[in-house]
């Protein structure tokens, strides 16, 4: 049996201070993170080192570095963390009745119309849990699955970290939308080079659709004419039904027909973006987890016109 008095007395908010500027290497940003003032983070900081006994971060002029011990111990806080979490879930579901939060981390496009269809059905069985979505582009969703404060993430399943798994993915088409008088919907599928003179309403350079819109181009030696740039879904479908210009959007967030004036077309050669559920390797699904997908994953399928592959056993 371990004596207690072996064990530095920490607390979760130590080990979150730790996380957070392991993270981000800023008190600026680490405390924000967290939602507390700078000092008070820089105090959980210091007991933490105290009660450890080593220092794990070096205090700079303008960012935080980390000490051969904070590199070492940084990863065990984001476990600890996490199985905390795990297991407290699971203890919660003991009677029953899930009880707990769930954390997802999804990206923009999946969070506008698949995700909420599935929370309304999920939480009327489960009435009890207390969700958070974390919905943003893909490298913040891979940051969010490998720190361990998900549960697990929806996004890019390419460029992985190894410490993230993936439990299920899919290849999802892209799709051109026009507006509804445009010359081009006489054609039952468009080329790239069919829209290189277009004016064209797209995702940011950091967006991981934008870049594979952008390595598809330049493969069949296409440059598009990014017009106008812009980060909400909704927003682009209003700017092509007002004659702005085109879009290339995934099959998840594909416009209602009766909501916009706009036509969807086909791309073709086809442009697949493969989607995972991602998480965290050295954690299993949690049992809220496990629920949600089963209602996810169907809604998932439907929206993509794809099959959902499965990439671990057991389900």
């Amino acid at each position: 049996m371990i004596s207690a008095q072996n064990v530095p007395d920490l607390s979760v908010k130590h080990l979150q201070a730790i996380v957070a500027l392991a993270r981000f290497g800023s008190f600026i940003a680490a405390a924000s993170y967290l939602q507390i003032s700078q000092p008070s983070l820089s105090r959980i900081i210091q007991q933490a080192e105290k009660r450890i006994g080593v220092t794990l971060f070096v205090r700079g002029a303008r960012n935080v570095s980390q000490t051969q011990a904070g590199d070492a111990f940084a990863p065990v806080a984001e476990r600890l963390l996490g199985e905390l979490l795990q297991q407290t879930q699971n203890v919660r579901a003991l009677d029953g009745e899930m009880r707990g939060q769930l954390i997802i981390a999804c990206l923009m496009s999946v969070a506008d119309q698949v995700l909420p269809t599935a929370l309304v059905e999920f939480r009327k069985k489960h009435s009890k849990m207390h969700i958070q979505i974390r919905a943003g582009l893909a490298s913040a969703i891979h940051e969010d699955v490998r720190s361990g404060i998900v549960d697990f993430g929806i996004g890019n399943a390419v460029g992985l970290h190894e410490n993230i798994a993936v439990h299920a993915i899919v290849d999802e088409p892209c799709y051109v939308i026009l507006p509804d008088d445009h010359p081009l919907n006489a054609r039952t599928a468009i080329n790239l080079a069919d829209i290189e003179t277009e004016p064209m309403i797209s995702m940011p350079t950091n967006s991981g659709l934008r870049r594979s819109i952008d390595m598809a181009a330049s493969a069949q030696g296409v440059v598009l004419n990014h017009s106008i740039i812009i980060n909400q879904f909704r927003s682009l479908f209003e700017f092509v039904a007002s004659g702005l210009g085109l879009a290339i959007v995934p099959a998840t967030v594909l416009p209602p027909p009766e909501r916009y004036s706009v036509i969807v077309k086909p791309l073709q050669p086809a442009l697949l973006r493969r989607i995972g559920i991602l998480h965290l390797a050295e954690r299993s699904l949690t049992p809220a987890a496990e629920a949600f997908l089963e209602i996810f994953e169907p809604k998932f399928i439907t929206a993509t016109g794809q099959q959902l592959n499965v990439v671990e056993k057991g389900r």
